[in-house]
């Protein structure tokens, strides 16, 4: 039984909580029973009016000031049944003294307020018959229906509806709705479907909605029983469950709200969200279920898992695919997660083998994985004619729904099924050069939502790009194999000049010298200074093979990396040039240096040259040479500063080019080799080096190393 809602907000009255419109409102009530004009009210248990609509107001004569806050005993005939009486509360309704005595003199709520038992409700709802006073003093014949209601706060509140019985001179025809068509009425207009069952679980009403539901007329379902609409695996339980219901008081659903399947009149089931409730009428009991389709619910909720589903699978893919190398393993895990996505029957990659010498019906397609089928000894199909020939031509997905009766084919599908009647083909690579095709095919006619497409496109595109990078690591594992093979070649090379080279280098200068020794006072002038052009070019071209030697065994004969100092290794450096510093007079400062992994001796070389390079080019002034370094970003820069006369070039850089000289080598010595090494060097430590110079104002070298 369900009370009417107030009329009038909640907020009028602080004191009054709007439990009845709440409560109507939460099963689509509330509005419908002020429509229909019903009279209804809320008050504690003590008997205190806390709520009443327009029609109670109308039907009693009282305003809603003079109600609110007085006893429900007002609007009675003296000498009915106090409110209290009803519904097993002594002292409830017992008057105007009650209605004082509902708060204590600290202005809080009595025993009888929200803490009372209303006892007389453990059956179910209570229907009786009474006299209504008006204020005009004039008695009225009504059927009062009450009900407890919890509110949120725990407190109990009584909600009522009066149903005024026609008077001797009123037809029934002429009076209002009684409270039995007023339900009729309600139910008839809700969306939802109401069945009242007996304790035989048989239908003893049935609203229209239910025929809307589950396919029934109201007329088929009353007087035959429920479990016709409960599918035949669980009409058992059901009847066990209500049998348990009735003997113990045990409930095995949550009857506030349950998610049940019922049986359509077609044979297909349908979900459903139900309401369980039971109550007594006549001594009789009875259970009302109220229940909605959930279908599109339900729908929505598999498509998102679906989605979800999909979505996880692209992830796992993409992941797998960046791990591992294996393009062939990377394919069957591709169609075994295509098949358990889509719920689908096959899945196959196949790579396309173009024949451009022949013609392009002698294509092929070359199956690569599968899963759901066993090709046998056919591992290769013929392109033409093909649902994939139409992918590979316009690069676009093919969708079939229903391959029998999809006139854009004739020919068969790349798996050997006469059963298959729906699938997707999409291209994998690019339009321009397609690498093969990913094909899906069910046994089922069906239809593919775009979340199945585009999850069809996205596995491919992970396949594409996979594909790709594996060419690409095959390429650039060609590209290091020929820079090996080509190192190698350099090595041995480079030891051909250092053993086989220099040794007629050495027997030419050699003899030279001899010749000049033996046969001097025979030579004129010209003579001796030809052979002395000829000693002089020999030996310049040993120290350029000892040079490129040294160049070329910077990365393949260089020291392990160890913790380095470099204070010390400035040190030996400045202790080597000595004669060259005292020499020229050089002054050299320098800051103190740090501590760092790297090869000794590279290292060693490296300062040395520079240092070198800053005395030597240093111009008609003694040398200054300034050695600084700074801490940036994970690196540590370093500098060799000199005032020295530069460097005359538009393409300062040009100086770390191997055997490349920038002045006259009349002027100057030098294999032109030393800032080459020195590049190698900072290189291999895993820095850059750079020169900045302006013609007779000093040169700076900046390199930087790792401060790991």
């Amino acid at each position: 039984m369900e009370s009417g809602p107030p009329s009038s907000s909640s907020a009028e009255n602080p004191d009054r909580y709007d439990a009845s419109s709440a409560h109507a409102h939460a099963h689509g009530l509330g509005s419908l029973l002020a429509a229909a004009d019903i009279a209804s009210f809320h008050v504690r248990p003590d008997g205190t009016i806390t709520d009443v609509n327009d029609a109670f107001t109308v039907l009693t004569g009282y305003n809603r000031s003079e109600l609110l806050g007085a006893p429900f005993s007002t609007v009675v005939v003296d000498g009915e049944p106090s409110l209290g009486s009803l519904v097993g509360i002594d002292g409830a309704g017992g008057g105007e003294d009650d209605a004082e005595g509902g708060e204590n003199e600290a202005g809080e709520a009595s025993e009888t307020d929200a803490d009372a038992e209303a006892d007389g409700f453990e059956t179910g709802p209570i229907s009786t018959t009474l006299s209504i006073r008006t204020k005009a003093d004039t008695r009225l014949t009504a059927d009062l229906h009450l009900e407890r209601i919890e509110t949120e706060g725990g407190e109990t509140r009584i909600g009522g509806i009066v149903d005024r019985q026609p008077s001797a001179a009123e037809s029934v025809s002429d009076s209002d709705l009684t409270y039995g068509r007023t339900f009729q009425a309600l139910a008839d207009a809700l969306p939802d479907g109401i069945i009242v069952l007996d304790t035989n679980s048989d239908v003893q009403y049935a609203n229209p909605a239910v025929e809307r539901i589950l396919g029934y007329s109201p007329d088929e379902l009353v007087g035959s029983s429920k479990v016709n609409i409960i599918p035949p695996r669980l009409r058992q339980a059901h009847l066990d469950a209500l049998q348990r219901y009735l003997e113990t008081g045990e409930r095995n659903l949550n009857w506030t709200y349950v998610e049940l399947p019922g049986q359509h009149e077609a044979g297909h089931e349908v979900p459903l969200g139900v309401s369980l409730n039971d109550f007594f009428y006549d001594g009789d009991r009875y259970f009302v279920g109220l229940f909605r389709d959930i279908s599109p619910r339900k729908e929505a909720e598999q498509t998102l898992t679906t989605k979800v589903a999909q979505l996880e699978s692209v992830s796992y893919l993409g992941r797998h695919a960046l791990e591992d190398a294996d393009i062939d393993e990377l394919l069957e895990k591709a169609t075994e997660l295509v098949v358990a996505a889509l719920d689908a029957e096959y899945a196959a990659v196949f790579e396309h083998e173009a024949n451009e010498v022949t013609s392009p019906d002698a294509e092929t397609l070359r199956l690569r994985a599968g899963t759901g089928f066993d090709p046998g000894d056919e591992t290769t199909a013929p392109v033409a004619d093909s649902i994939a020939a139409a992918a590979l031509a316009d690069d676009d997905v093919v969708v079939i729904e229903d391959l029998a009766s999809d006139d854009r084919f004739d020919g068969p599908s790349l798996v050997d099924d006469p059963d298959v009647r729906s699938g997707i083909t999409v291209t994998v690579g690019s339009a321009t050069d397609p690498w093969g095709v990913l094909d899906v095919y069910d046994t089922e006619q069906r239809e593919f939502a775009d979340h199945d497409v585009d999850f069809i496109e996205s596995v491919a595109t992970i396949i594409a790009n996979a594909i790709e990078r594996d060419r690409y690591e095959r390429r650039l594992n060609e590209t290091v194999d020929e820079l090996e093979a080509s190192n190698e070649r350099l090595e041995q090379f480079a030891y051909a000049a250092s053993h086989d080279l220099q040794e007629p280098l050495r027997m030419i200068s050699s003899y030279l010298q001899l010749l000049e020794g033996r046969y001097a006072d025979e030579l004129d002038s010209d003579g001796e200074e030809f052979i002395e052009f000829a000693v002089d070019g020999a030996e310049r071209m040993r120290e350029m093979i000892e040079g490129l030697l040294e160049y070329s065994r910077i990365d393949t004969q260089g020291d392990p990396f160890e913790p380095v100092d470099l204070d010390a290794v400035l040190e030996d450096v400045l202790t080597d040039l000595q004669v060259m510093i005292e020499q020229s007079d050089a002054e050299i400062t320098a800051e103190p240096l740090p501590e760092l992994a790297g090869d000794p001796s590279q290292l060693r070389q490296l300062f040395q040259n520079l240092l070198s390079n800053a005395i030597e080019y240093s111009g008609d002034e003694p040398p200054r040479v300034y050695v600084a370094v700074e801490r940036t970003d994970g690196m540590w820069t370093f500098s060799v500063r000199d005032e020295g006369i530069g460097i005359d070039s538009e393409e300062p850089s040009r100086v770390f080019e191997v055997f490349q000289r920038l002045h006259a080598r009349e002027k100057y010595d030098g294999t032109g080799i030393g800032l080459a090494l020195c590049q190698r060097i900072v290189e291999r430590h895993g820095g850059e080096i750079w020169v900045e110079s302006e013609p007779g104002e000093g040169t700076t070298f900046t390199f930087t190393l790792p401060r790991r």
